[in-house]
């Protein structure tokens, strides 16, 4: 090859590697379109959209679970904990999964005793709603996959 070509390759590698040496994207400047409250409703309003934000906060008022618990419900709890929150909380649910690693705050470690003491319906709540879900979980949590996981996750 020739030596201006072999020096024009390597002043583009050197180019595409210095490139990539930026800050993290946690570190980057960007819009949070969803670290917003939004204003609460007046009363007397119905909303005419979100069935499931409703369905959500018809069931955050029950402080067990309505279904009941037994070891197919706990297998399927495993399997969408798998698809849902392993990511971010990790296999054993200690707020270590390799997503989470890069946010602040780090998720809320599974078996510690604060979230042992909650309701089913608390956590429930909490799952779908809490730090950093609003309200991207209350979308991708389908309604029947939502207590098998609660379920399991008593098991952790």
């Amino acid at each position: 090859m020739n030596a201006k070509v072999i020096r024009a390759i390597l002043i583009c590698l050197a180019c595409l590697a210095c490139a990539s040496c930026g800050p993290h994207m946690n570190q980057q400047i960007s819009i949070k379109p969803y670290s917003r409250k939004m204003p609460t409703m007046s009363p007397g309003t119905v909303p005419t959209t979100g069935r499931l934000d409703t369905w959500t906060l018809s069931q955050t008022k029950l402080t067990k679970s309505p279904i009941e618990k037994n070891s197919a419900v706990i297998s399927d709890g495993r399997v969408y904990y798998g698809y849902y929150c392993l990511m971010c909380h990790g296999e054993i649910g200690d707020g270590n999964g390799p997503v989470g690693q890069s946010f602040i705050p780090k998720p809320t470690d599974l078996r510690a005793q604060a979230i042992k003491k909650l309701s089913d319906g608390e956590l429930y709540r909490r799952m779908l709603q809490g730090n950093g879900h609003d309200p991207v979980m209350t979308q991708t949590v389908p309604p029947e996959h939502r207590w098998p996981i609660v379920l399991y996750m008593r098991g952790l």
